[in-house]
């Protein structure tokens, strides 16, 4: 994989949205992803339509806008390590079954991971 910089978009209100780059930030030393929200400049300029997608996660990789499930399986790619082995191995799984999997988790998420004010990150974390 090429040392291109990962600029993820996320949803800057969602509290799982926040904790998995909180996680991911923590696990990336070589500082190759660049948070940002779906909403913002960044993402206007990476060519996003104007006010994003809220409802899944952008990686721009390169000029290869990656969404759902291949946007998570790319993230984990890029820390290397066992991570890596497991999104090669969750490749095998057919796109439309990881796609499905990842849409039950995004339509549920602001359930499961508590309200928006619960954010982890704090705005200078995010790329603006």
């Amino acid at each position: 994989m090429p040392d291109v910089p990962l600029i993820v978009l996320i949803d800057g209100t969602c509290a799982l949205c926040n904790g998995t780059t909180a996680w991911l930030a923590r696990r990336d030393p070589a500082g190759r992803m660049i948070f940002a929200t779906n909403q913002g400049e960044v993402a206007r300029i990476a060519g996003e339509p104007p006010g994003g997608d809220p409802d899944t996660i952008v990686v721009w990789a390169g000029s290869r806008r990656l969404v759902r499930s291949e946007a998570v399986l790319t993230l984990l790619a890029a820390l290397g390590g066992g991570w890596r082995a497991l999104a090669v191995l969750a490749r095998l799984c057919p796109r439309a079954l990881r796609d499905f999997a990842y849409d039950q988790c995004a339509r549920r998420r602001h359930r499961f991971a508590g309200p928006a004010a619960c954010t982890r990150l704090s705005p200078s974390a995010l790329a603006e």
